[in-house]
């Protein structure tokens, strides 16, 4: 029996002009070190290649500028480890429950993390 493979549709819909200047900052934050955008461009590129990766950015940008409007309140840069803070705090509020559950959990090392 053959599984179906869900293939990623590129961005056919939408207004080009946008797409195209989306995709220069795109280009350009990818380029900028310690930057969240940094650090989220070259994750997906491990996983699905440059030129989705620089749309995939694209679109991060469109989604923090629309919250930035919406919420008329100025950005800010929460910096290229903010995904490994997200998975420290995500282990430690698991080894909470664990432990009200009645689980005993032994830390090996904190500095070793699934990636």
């Amino acid at each position: 029996m053959k599984v179906p493979v869900k293939k990623r549709k590129g961005c056919l819909q939408g207004n080009k002009h946008l797409k195209t200047i989306l995709s220069e900052c795109a280009w350009a934050a990818s380029n900028t070190k310690n930057t969240r955008l940094y650090a989220f461009y070259w994750r997906l590129v491990k996983r699905m290649g440059k030129k989705k990766a620089t749309i995939s950015l694209a679109h991060l940008i469109l989604r923090i500028a629309y919250n930035i409007l919406r919420t008329k309140e100025p950005y800010k840069e929460i910096g290229n480890d903010y995904m490994v803070d997200v998975e420290k705090n995500r282990q430690r509020k698991m080894i909470k429950e664990l432990e009200a559950k009645g689980f005993i959990v032994s830390k090996v090392s904190e500095d070793i993390l699934p990636i």
